[in-house]
């Protein structure tokens, strides 16, 4: 009777092992699939992205032919695209211009510990820097959507 229970047992056992198993296979599956489904879903978003950029390079040429400043039309969803110039106005510092005067090498002005020492030292002034600073204004195209209808600019 003993061994007819161990062999009930063994049974059993192997029927648990063989159910783990085919659980085991089916999760790996599963997760296969989340994996390849993930990358697949990147690599359309990466197409869309390259897409879009394509589309604002075109309107960007379309725009700049047309010789207005703002461009405002509805969506389908009743918010509405603003298309506009913005122009960016920035100071520049040319640093090789800077370390030819200093008498030093460019990768000598890299960070603001690099200025300050050369301050310190009586190397570096003010003067200096505002001679070779330069502004620098830069106008781009802006396409953005708002829930409102934005009022026309004077």
């Amino acid at each position: 009777m003993a061994t007819e229970i161990t062999a009930e047992t063994a049974a059993v056992d192997n029927q648990t092992e063989q159910q783990a198993e085919q659980s085991q296979e089916a999760f790996g599956q599963l997760v296969e699939e989340k994996i390849l489904r993930y990358f697949q879903n990147k690599e359309i978003a990466n197409e869309r992205k390259e897409e879009n950029k394509m589309l604002f390079e075109e309107i960007e040429h379309f725009f700049e032919q047309m010789q207005e400043d703002e461009l405002i039309f509805q969506l389908p969803n009743g918010e509405y695209a603003v298309l506009s110039k913005k122009a960016t106005i920035r100071e520049v510092l040319d640093k090789e211009a800077l370390a030819h005067e200093l008498l030093i090498a460019k990768d000598e002005l890299k960070t603001p510990f690099d200025f300050s020492m050369l301050t310190a030292k009586g190397k570096l002034t003010p003067d200096m820097i505002s001679r070779h600073t330069e502004t620098e204004t830069s106008i781009r195209v802006r396409l953005s959507k708002r829930k409102t209808k934005p009022r026309k600019k004077r």
